[in-house]
């Protein structure tokens, strides 16, 4: 079963690399001001929600976090793990890694970029920032689970 967990772990960090492939392409429109169809000089102007800065920060956040999941899912192999540990990484794994995607994609139209739940030094609070910062601190406690049990695993025969 250890397998199952470790293959829908990368299968996961492949779609997050997925993910940030598109944002990646949302960052250039939002960068051009649209959908170029380069060398065809042609351009089919629009305006894309949020910042530069913030599709950037999408982009290579998930590149990141899905590089992260595929790590972490062939390094799943090379250690002992029981079904219920083996579980336990995938999810918080998981969680960590589409936890970060809302604070990458909700923080970029957060005033306060969903660095809190409150006002803070960067601007007011908002449900932007709330859905921003909430998953990706449930994310960032399970991947510290996972890691640690990564960590105290034995390894594998």
């Amino acid at each position: 079963m250890l397998h199952h967990y470790s293959s829908k772990l990368i299968r996961h960090g492949l779609a997050g690399i997925l993910f940030s492939l598109t944002a990646g392409f949302i960052l250039i429109f939002s960068m051009i001001g649209g959908a170029s169809l380069s060398p065809i000089p042609i351009l089919i102007e629009f305006d894309v929600p949020g910042t530069i800065k913030g599709w950037r920060g999408v982009h290579i956040g998930m590149m990141m976090n899905g590089i992260m999941a595929v790590t972490l899912g062939c390094a799943m192999r090379a250690v002992y793990l029981n079904e219920t540990q083996a579980f336990r990484v995938f999810s918080g794994t998981i969680i960590a890694v589409w936890g970060n995607c809302m604070f990458y994609v909700f923080g970029m139209f957060a005033p306060n970029h969903g660095l809190t739940m409150e006002a803070n030094a960067m601007g007011e609070a908002s449900l932007a920032g709330a859905l921003a910062f909430l998953p990706a601190l449930i994310g960032a406690i399970t991947l510290f689970y996972a890691v640690i049990s990564m960590l105290n695993a034995e390894p594998s025969d």
